[in-house]
């Protein structure tokens, strides 16, 4: 931190903007630890600068967004930085937990800021409503709803890059021009600054929603942890609780570490899931066996008579017994009767007549 001391309040914020603007382009995994130490390096200046911004009382709750200097306004952005920031923080011994709820508490803090400003729309409003009735718990709309909010959102955000975009162009176009067009530089300028509080509002409501979501997964790891500790194997608290199914190997191994990170691989189904597999799954019990292992079996068993082979022939009829001559005749005589009336294939007309 001691490297940090000299800055001012606009130095600290442009090279924390600056360091998390290489990251979102960076080809380096999020677990490297050179991403992490940039991670940790841009927290550090945006939270001695959001100290900073409170020591100077630099924003008043009685202000709206037209009465807000140019330069002042870009700070607006330190607590969405950070919010972000810190949701990038991984490692061994990181507590999920904790993390969630800072970066949750700098979003807010966010938002709550904008709505004051007068920086958020009305559709904007509902979702932040929405959000901090259900804290903790996981978002309560219908599905349906929260997909039509995030495409509404991720057009919007779509539309705002590529203003950002524009102005970038314009200021950069007009940057070594003074005198009678400063005055144009800074409305361009303003204008920059809002299209960026608006992309980072938008983004934030999009992590809020998602940390949400991973706090009802993490709950849920969390009283999981808590059972296995309390019983030594795996169970489920009530239907809505999660149930782990794994393969019979390894049983002898704990699931979870101390810190809850997984130790073999698993999948949480609740009850729903678990309805749900029984009715799409298979409607009959699968074979266990091959038909050459069940003969074997039956066989080893007795319950397989062995034997058999072709008929015996036939033994000839005796030249003096006339009576079997006879009635042998008789059985020729009948069956060519019957091939007569019932020639081949009359019995297989497809109900034709």
């Amino acid at each position: 931190m001691s490297s940090l001391d000299g800055l001012s309040l606009g130095q600290l914020f442009s090279t924390g903007q600056a360091i998390l603007t290489d990251l979102e382009d960076t080809s380096l995994s999020s677990i490297d630890p050179e991403y992490q130490a940039k991670v940790s390096d841009i927290i550090q200046r945006l939270t001695r600068a959001d100290a900073l911004v409170s020591q100077l009382n630099i924003f008043s709750e009685n202000e709206i967004i037209d009465d807000i200097n140019t330069n002042d306004l870009k700070f607006l952005l330190i607590t969405a930085y950070l919010g972000d920031s810190i949701l990038k923080i991984s490692g061994k011994d990181i507590d999920r937990s904790k993390i969630l709820e800072k970066s949750r508490d700098y979003l807010i803090r966010f938002t709550d800021t904008c709505q004051v400003h007068d920086l958020v729309k009305k559709e904007d409003v509902l979702l932040i409503q929405q959000l901090s009735h259900n804290k903790g718990k996981g978002p309560s709309v219908p599905a349906s709803q929260q997909r039509d909010q995030k495409i509404a959102r991720f057009k919007r955000e779509r539309a705002v890059k590529e203003q950002i975009k524009q102005l970038r162009t314009q200021l950069d176009g007009v940057a070594g021009k003074k005198d009678d067009e400063d005055r144009d530089v800074e409305e361009v300028e303003r204008d920059w600054v809002e299209a960026l509080i608006e992309l980072e509002l938008l983004r934030a409501l999009e992590n809020w929603h998602a940390i949400e979501q991973e706090f009802v997964m993490v709950k849920e790891m969390e009283i999981m942890r808590e059972m296995m500790e309390k019983t030594g194997r795996t169970t489920a608290v009530d239907n809505r609780e999660p149930v782990l199914n794994r393969p019979t190997w390894g049983k002898d191994k704990p699931m979870l570490s101390k810190e809850g990170r997984p130790l073999q691989p698993f999948v949480i189904m609740n009850k729903r899931e678990q309805l749900k597999g029984q009715v799409f799954g298979y409607g009959h019990n699968l074979p266990t066996m091959s038909i050459d292992e069940y003969l074997e079996q039956e066989m080893a068993q007795g319950n397989i008579i062995k034997g058999g082979g072709e008929q015996p022939e036939k033994p000839p009829i005796d030249d003096n017994d006339y009576e079997a001559l006879d009635a042998e005749t008789m059985k020729k005589r009948d069956w060519d009767e019957f091939v007569d009336a019932n020639p081949r294939g009359a019995g297989n007309r497809g109900n034709k007549g």
